[in-house]
């Protein structure tokens, strides 16, 4: 018991790490580049590439972690990886040099985090399952801890300085990573017969695709939202505090709710997310107040917060054991990778064409109609559950 509560610490302290190098990258590698002469449309190009890698990498990672049974040696080779791509993104001033280190890097980077939450979910065993929001809200308290200070501390070294903070916070990580030891890694054998029972699961497949519809609108927001409060007149530092004020709010939200989703249909909380986030959209696309919109970045914790603990456990129940890591990655490749591609494309072509109020009203319609459809499903799987359990009663 122990070692299990230490294994859960280094876990905690992981996550927080992790995301905190995230909190660095995704806000502050643009501005690099910007600082490298590199135009506006050269920057989107780069960082666009991301989640249409993600959508390879992070299944494919996921098999071979299942295959070889293991995490930790996976995730050691990932870091390293990282470190040594950054070297060409941080350090030439080529853009195809870098366009193709940052698509390396992020290969590498992306099937980290669907690698540390199968870890979480396989230490804490099928008995404490529902302690996993507990370990992945330090994610979102180092995600807005390195938000906050690297502004100031990139301000004083300088932004050409960012690969120091980023390789300090990767070397801490795979310092971590190396204390980790791998936890209840099933003997059945892993091939790719097994990885298309997974695909070919109907349920599962279509509980991605509802998931992918709640997210295309979120991954959209990831993208947009700091134009759409550059054109409502928000300065940096309210940027800045949009993207703290989103990470912070997970925290309650994974701390009280994930024991307590477990006891309640996925498809209802799916729906009850998907309306959340239609609220939520709608209103973006309403208000014309930078403050107000900051603010309104708390609603991350209740819709995207309460999305991935629902998304995540209801993956779990969908796959074996022995390809739990394969089922994650596949569910972080359709939220993230595929969501993003969409929701990053069609977001930037909607803010072009009508503009930041209408594309976040359009937001809303896709998760109106997200919630429809879920709650349809909901409805006939309560029918279907209802009528096998009269069928039984009568056999009785």
């Amino acid at each position: 018991m122990d070692y299990l509560g230490k294994q859960i610490r280094f876990l905690k302290a992981l996550s927080f790490i992790h995301f905190g190098g995230k909190a660095i990258i995704l806000p502050f590698l643009p501005l690099f580049l910007y600082n490298q002469n590199f135009s506006s449309i050269e920057i989107g190009t780069i960082m666009g590439v991301s989640p249409l890698v993600s959508i390879f990498a992070q299944p494919f990672v996921g098999y071979l972690s299942d295959k070889y049974k293991t995490i930790k040696r996976i995730l050691l080779i990932l870091y390293f990886a990282v470190l040594a791509a950054s070297f060409g993104v941080f350090f030439n001033g080529a853009f195809w040099v870098v366009f193709i280190s940052f698509i390396s890097f992020h290969f590498a980077l992306s099937p980290c985090t669907p690698l540390l939450d199968s870890m979480t979910i396989k230490s804490l065993g099928p008995k404490r399952q529902g302690d996993y929001g507990k370990v992945r809200l330090w994610g979102s308290v180092g995600f807005f801890v390195t938000a906050v200070i690297s502004g100031p501390v990139l301000t004083w070294v300088g932004i050409e300085k960012i690969y120091i903070l980023f390789w300090v916070i990767t070397l801490l990580t795979i310092f971590l990573v190396y204390y980790l030891k791998d936890q209840n890694q099933s003997s059945t054998p892993v091939n790719l017969k097994g990885v298309k029972q997974v695909v070919g699961n109907k349920p599962f497949m279509l509980f991605l695709s509802l998931c992918l519809l709640v997210m295309i609108p979120h991954r959209t927001n990831d993208t947009m939202v700091v134009l759409h409060l550059e054109n409502l007149g928000a300065t940096t530092v309210l940027i800045g505090m949009a993207f703290a004020l989103a990470a912070i709010s997970e925290v309650p939200v994974f701390y009280f709710l994930s024991k307590r989703v477990k006891q309640t249909n996925p498809l209802l909380l799916l729906g009850i997310v998907a309306a959340l986030y239609t609220v939520r959209w709608t209103l973006y696309g309403m208000i014309a107040s930078p403050v107000l919109v900051t603010v309104m970045q708390l609603s991350q914790g209740i819709t995207f917060g309460l999305f991935w603990l629902v998304a995540l456990q209801t993956a779990v129940s969908f796959v074996p054991n022995h390809l739990r890591s394969t089922g994650q990655a596949l569910l972080t490749s359709v939220s993230f990778g595929i969501g993003g591609a969409i929701g990053g494309t069609v977001g930037g072509w909607l803010f072009d064409t009508v503009g930041s109020m209408v594309m976040y009203r359009l937001m809303g319609l896709l998760t109106f109609i997200a919630t429809i459809s879920i709650f349809i499903l909901y409805r006939a799987s309560v029918q279907k559950e209802t009528a096998i359990a009269k069928g039984r009663l009568a056999n009785h």
